[in-house]
């Protein structure tokens, strides 16, 4: 990457920041970081595995990137589907033994080297906080939540509102939970964040929540 490209992925970075919920569709997001071509109103995004950065791109190069072996594994297409996950099955007791201290949460699942491990993020005023969490928890969760088998690795996220009833779980593209710690960053103000910062977290679910297709488990025999 040269200078110019580093100086323009900075003003991607940032502005995916200021405008978490609108940024992936913003007109004036600017050129391609890959070919350079002008980015439509509509675009894809890149997860670059090796600095767990997330590119905005053109259709042309979505589509390039989408091949098997292309980049030669160092850049994933970020899906695009958002599920409601009805009848997800976490018990407040199985919530508590995840010592996940906030009622937000998205986990993740890596898939490259030796690091093969369930990530759990909390967002907060300082960015996101990391916990590892117990593979026993992971296969637990799996067990009665078969939806989990298809997260893709790295670039989907199970994403938990237990904020207030009724709670919600989601499986989502990993930049939309980068969006929610950013709104966060961008919008909390003292101790308990503000009325600003939860109107504005309030949104982002109901976003969310508009664009999930629900995602039913088959009642177990």
């Amino acid at each position: 990457m040269d200078a110019e490209q580093a100086r323009a992925s900075l003003r991607r970075l940032r502005q995916f920041m200021r405008n978490p919920i609108e940024s992936a569709n913003n007109p004036a997001a600017g050129p391609c970081e890959l070919c350079g071509e002008g980015l439509a109103e509509q675009h894809r995004h890149l997860w670059e595995r090796s600095t767990h950065t997330i590119h905005c791109v053109c259709t042309a190069c979505s589509l390039l990137m989408s091949r098997e072996g292309a980049g030669a594994g160092k850049y994933v297409v970020v899906p695009e589907r958002y599920l409601l996950l009805e009848d997800f099955a976490l018990s407040d007791s199985a919530w508590n033994e995840l010592l996940i201290p906030v009622n937000m949460a998205f986990f993740v699942r890596t898939s490259t080297g030796h690091d093969r491990r369930l990530r759990a993020f909390y967002p907060g005023p300082a960015g996101a906080t990391e916990s590892l969490l117990d593979e026993s928890q992971w296969q637990t969760l799996l067990q009665e939540n078969p939806v989990l088998t298809d997260m893709q690795p790295e670039v989907e996220a199970l994403l938990i509102q237990r904020i207030m009833a009724p709670y919600r779980y989601y499986l989502v593209p990993i930049d939309s939970c980068y969006q929610l710690v950013g709104l966060i960053r961008r919008t909390w103000r003292g101790f308990s964040g503000g009325a600003a910062a939860w109107q504005s977290i309030n949104t982002y679910f109901e976003t969310i929540q508009a664009k999930a297709t629900v995602w039913k488990d088959v009642p177990k025999s």
